[in-house]
């Protein structure tokens, strides 16, 4: 069988999308009969005093697999240059790593975002003399822009460089959102060597039913990412404007460049209808979210912003639950076909909460519309399915338009 090393920063016990991403396509290309060697961090995101705690460490046999390297920098950090000294500290001991490695590979898996771990996929396809297959869940440095995060052109126009480099050196493309498809043709790169695998969900993960709430009160959820694309100081407005309907209450589960600010603005605001709680691990959040009646997801409105699938949209549907969005572009298109929520217009304070305060007095339509999500999660969504777009490519069986259509159809309608 065909060895495949996966190279990731981010990897199981570590919280957020692309962590669990990569577990899931590890598991479910060892289940398929694959060599697979995971090549990843120490977990540290958002920080490596986290993963002290036990919990998070539930599955004792993934870790047989796993050849992780120890970066001195010890958390992610508000500062860019700091930031930028860890993406590329990681690179430098993954090529480290890579170099150790006696193992011959037939493909070489890297996950971006960083750009900076693309390169060391760059290197281990030279050295290992393996085709590369490139994983996009972001894109960088369009992303960065669109949250303000730097604007220094000399920075830009390496990173612009290096991301070129990265896309061409790449023998087959993986994207986790349509939305980034007509971007990456954009760099010249041909359609057909570009395939989607989105971030998916497992079958115990799908199996989880959650209980019915027969009570008035109504819980709001947020969870994830409490960062400068989420523009979760909007969600703060919003329980401002319905602190006067006591019957509905706001949670937010999450980690993030603004999780302080967010504390600050909530004690500012006196908001007793607000609780901000720490980071837990997956099957934690997936309860809490079991647990709530209505889920909350937003983005910031830049262009960039339009092509993402925000991963915790498929973790509320799994759930059941109906979602309140602050969305536009793809991920608008994604709940709107899924008939699974309310996605803003307007983006205004008062359309989200109205939309929140429609759903709080109507059971049935809660019901109904978190119904619609599952199902479309169901049919949609699964790793069993949709890891088979990567077994294609891995096989070097021809992965046609038709075939990508199977995998995309009820996404792009």
């Amino acid at each position: 069988m065909k060895k495949i090393l996966l190279i990731t920063q981010n990897f199981y016990p570590e919280i957020g999308s692309a962590a669990n991403r990569m577990k899931n396509v590890y598991l479910e290309l060892k289940e398929k009969g694959y060599d697979v060697t995971v090549l990843t961090s120490d977990p540290s995101y958002p920080n490596r005093n986290l993963y002290k705690d036990s919990s998070y460490w539930y599955d004792e046999n993934i870790e047989k697999g796993i050849v992780r390297i120890h970066p001195k920098t010890r958390k992610y950090t508000r500062n860019l240059f700091r930031r930028l000294m860890l993406y590329i500290e990681v690179a430098l001991r993954l090529i480290l790593a890579i170099c150790k490695d006696k193992k011959k590979y037939d493909y070489v898996f890297v996950s971006t975002p960083s750009i900076f771990i693309a390169v060391a996929g760059m290197f281990a396809k030279r050295k290992m003399k393996a085709k590369l297959i490139l994983d996009v869940r972001d894109l960088w440095p369009e992303s960065l822009i669109g949250i303000g995060f730097f604007d220094k052109k000399w920075i830009l126009k390496f990173a612009y460089k290096l991301e070129y480099k990265m896309y061409h050196a790449a023998d087959e493309i993986i994207i986790n959102s349509r939305g980034f498809s007509p971007y990456i043709t954009s760099k010249g790169i041909v359609p057909n060597r570009i395939s989607f695998v989105p971030n998916s969900l497992t079958e115990e993960e799908l199996s989880i039913v959650p209980k019915k709430n027969n009570s008035d009160q109504v819980t709001v959820i947020y969870t994830g990412n409490i960062g400068l694309a989420q523009d979760i100081k909007k969600l703060i407005s919003i329980a401002e404007y319905l602190k006067k309907h006591e019957n509905i209450s706001f949670k937010i589960i999450g980690y993030g460049y603004q999780k302080n600010d967010i504390g600050e603005s909530i004690e500012a605001k006196h908001l007793s209808n607000i609780q901000l709680i720490k980071p837990q691990n997956r099957k934690d959040t997936l309860a809490e979210i079991a647990a709530a009646d209505i889920a909350y997801v937003s983005l910031v409105e830049k262009d960039v912003f339009k092509k993402v699938l925000p991963g915790k949209v498929m973790d509320y549907m799994s759930m059941r639950k109906p979602i309140v969005a602050d969305v536009a572009g793809y991920a608008k298109e994604v709940i709107e076909e899924a008939q699974c929520g309310f996605v803003t217009e307007n983006r205004t304070v008062a359309e989200l909460g109205n939309y929140i305060i429609k759903l709080a007095q109507d059971k049935k339509l809660q019901n109904q519309l978190g119904e619609n999500g599952y199902q479309y999660a169901f049919q949609t969504l699964r790793w069993k399915t949709n890891i088979e777009t990567l077994v294609q490519i891995l096989e070097e069986k021809n992965v046609t338009e038709e075939s990508l259509h199977v995998c995309m159809e009820s996404l792009h309608k």
